[in-house]
């Protein structure tokens, strides 16, 4: 086999591998498809994304998802479709827009990875109270409840169970063990099969 015809066949194939893994995460679809998105850190005033509703408008600012996606990876994605929500409801509730985006991420492939790094992003936050979110805990333990009333919506199975209030990776591992119930450790788990969900992988 010569290396041209080699090349012809491969080429076409590794240029599909960015678009499977666009599918690998949540997109908007329908009338959100046309929601435009912009990047633009004046408009979001250092938060990482911001919407607006009228008319409808999504902003990100790529400097601050730099930053989260450096301690919490995933947890960017969240903010995402969070600013959705917003959209999709027609509403600046954040508690709303919170839910429907745990809802979302719920139904979605790896939306269960997306979710543990939100969750363990508020999470490492200081208790800092915001009247429009609560305080990170109540916002995380909102987000974690929301995707747990929908995943019996869906198949649940190989899907990691996202982490309790004061759950920890160690504390998870150590209750598997006091209930016989097996731990899935990297070097246990076969592959393709979710690790838990201690972060994003």
């Amino acid at each position: 086999m010569n290396r041209c015809f080699l090349a012809a066949i491969l080429t076409p194939l590794l240029l599909l591998l960015p678009a499977i893994r666009v599918y690998a995460q949540w997109v908007p679809t329908g009338t959100l498809a046309a929601v435009p998105v912009v990047q633009d850190c004046n408009e979001t005033g250092g938060d990482v994304a911001v919407s607006r509703l009228d008319p409808p408008t999504i902003y990100i600012c790529q400097a601050v998802v730099k930053l989260i996606r450096r301690k919490n990876p995933g947890a960017e994605h969240f903010y995402f479709v969070h600013e959705f929500g917003h959209v999709a409801q027609g509403t600046s509730d954040e508690a709303a827009a919170d839910c429907w985006a745990a809802k979302e991420l719920a139904k979605t492939p790896n939306g269960s990875r997306y979710l543990a790094a939100a969750i363990e992003h508020f999470r490492q936050r200081p208790n800092e109270y915001s009247p429009r979110y609560g305080s990170p805990n109540e916002r995380a333990e909102r987000i974690r409840s929301c995707a747990e009333e929908e995943r019996p919506n869906y198949d649940a199975v190989d899907r990691p169970v996202l982490p309790k209030r004061g759950e920890t990776p160690e504390r998870r591992r150590a209750g598997c063990i006091k209930t016989a119930e097996p731990c899935k450790t990297p070097s246990a788990s076969r592959l393709g099969q979710p690790l838990g969900a201690s972060g994003p992988s």
